[in-house]
């Protein structure tokens, strides 16, 4: 076919898919207009056949347009290094974001709601570009729409409801890029975690439910925690190393005249509420510092079994995010001296949702006049996360149980052919 007749289909493909395009743009809007990048699919269906073509960068073959697709449900490293790994298979990285109906019906209800995984994955610093997509597992057709020649995948690959490997259109198109599966953390353990800071109310529920006739064995046993697996979620963390530490990091510095801002906190469970007030206080200034308060201070402030995270799983989830240009662990509680000196800090800001003890970690700032409080305009916490997990924790308990089983069986028989990139 000659060079006249390809451009011909394409313009006539271009006139197809405005009506689509159309449908898919009114959706991002109907979740969020400020989140949901969704791209003019018709104005770029012409390009579909240039972004098909692979290109040299690194001195590694990359795809020009790659197409990665997930729930993002509590979103945490693990997620970030799947990001990470697939953008450095190209140039431009697209994110599907799959709809809540979607994973309800696959694999039961996701804790977040759909605009608060986009906001999340739309934060992500290796993120270019986040569509709604519509299905549970993707399709050639909708990775054309989006004009992505391939899509990428770890190698934990999913199968369909018939036992069939989800990505096999893909592997026989040879439109397939696959990277190695982060060990050690993933949406299922921290759900474990989240379900031993309820276990006292579970008990309780426990004894209310052997009351009554009507609830038959199996949905009493649902309510019991599988104990190996949830020891095994506690024992088997993820271990991070210098290099990891190093993928994630921006390897940054203020420039001489920037404006430094500081903010800190515990940062546990990344949410839609971090993300608004990291955007702000990044728009307050050139160079935004993130203090992140160790394991001990955080259970100091609010007891029980806080964090849900550890110092080093809170850290990489915030060198991950756009806004934030360098993080500084184990930070005092009570903003002194010698951290603002260190740092250089100019602005010391505090989001209208954080907690406090008796005593005001900000004294010293106000007293120099250097103190901002950012309103809130979303105020989710991790409490309330926890409390969607404690208002449906039958569901959350049976839905563990199961997939932890199913996560153990992937380590155990795993053959890590896959290297990390």
């Amino acid at each position: 076919m000659d060079q006249n007749n390809l451009h011909t289909l394409f313009f006539i493909d271009h006139i197809l898919q405005n009506e689509q395009a159309q449908k898919i743009q009114q959706i991002a809007k109907q979740y969020s207009s400020e989140y949901a990048h969704i791209r003019d699919v018709s104005k770029e269906q012409a390009d579909l056949f240039l972004s098909q073509l692979p290109s040299k960068g690194d001195g590694e073959e990359k795809v020009k347009r790659l197409y990665f697709d997930g729930c993002f449900d509590l979103m945490h490293s693990g997620h970030f290094n799947a990001l990470r790994q697939a953008k450095e298979l190209c140039e431009t990285l697209v994110v599907g974001v799959i709809k809540s109906d979607a994973i309800a019906k696959a694999k039961g209800p996701p804790i977040m709601t759909d605009e608060e995984r986009l906001a999340l994955a739309s934060a992500c610093k290796w993120v270019d570009e986040v569509v709604i997509q519509e299905t549970y597992d993707p399709t050639i057709e909708q990775i054309d729409r989006h004009s992505c020649s391939h899509v990428a995948h770890g190698d934990d690959l999913v199968q369909t409801a018939d036992g069939k490997d989800a990505y096999q259109p893909f592997k026989d198109a040879k439109r397939m890029k696959i990277f190695k599966r982060t060990e050690g953390i993933s949406t299922t353990d921290i759900v474990g975690r989240m379900l031993l800071m309820t276990k006292e109310v579970m008990w309780e529920e426990k004894k209310v439910f052997q009351k009554q006739t009507i609830v038959e064995a199996s949905n009493i046993n649902s309510l019991e925690i599988d104990q190996a697996s949830i020891e095994q979620t506690l024992n088997n963390k993820i271990l991070n190393t210098t290099r990891r530490i190093m993928q994630f990091s921006n390897n940054k510095k203020p420039k001489p005249g920037d404006k430094i801002v500081y903010i800190d906190g515990s940062f546990d469970i990344l949410h839609q509420g971090h993300v608004d007030v990291l955007r702000k206080a990044k728009e307050l200034g050139d160079f935004l510092y993130v203090g992140v308060y160790d394991n001990e201070t955080i259970n100091k402030i609010k007891g029980k079994n806080y964090p849900i995270l550890n110092l080093q799983e809170r850290v990489l989830n915030l060198l991950a995010l756009k806004y934030v240009d360098e993080v500084i662990m184990g930070v005092p509680y009570k903003v002194n001296e010698q951290l603002i000196k260190n740092f250089k800090i100019d602005l010391i800001v505090e989001g209208t949702c954080s907690q406090k003890t008796m005593d005001d970690p900000y004294e010293l700032p106000i007293k120099l006049g250097i103190y901002q409080q950012i309103q809130a305009v979303n105020k989710q916490t991790a409490d309330e996360l926890i409390e969607r997990i404690v208002s449906n924790r039958l569901r959350f308990l049976e839905k563990y149980n199961s997939r932890k089983k199913k996560e153990i069986n992937f380590f155990e028989n795993h053959d890590y052919k896959v290297e990390e990139i």
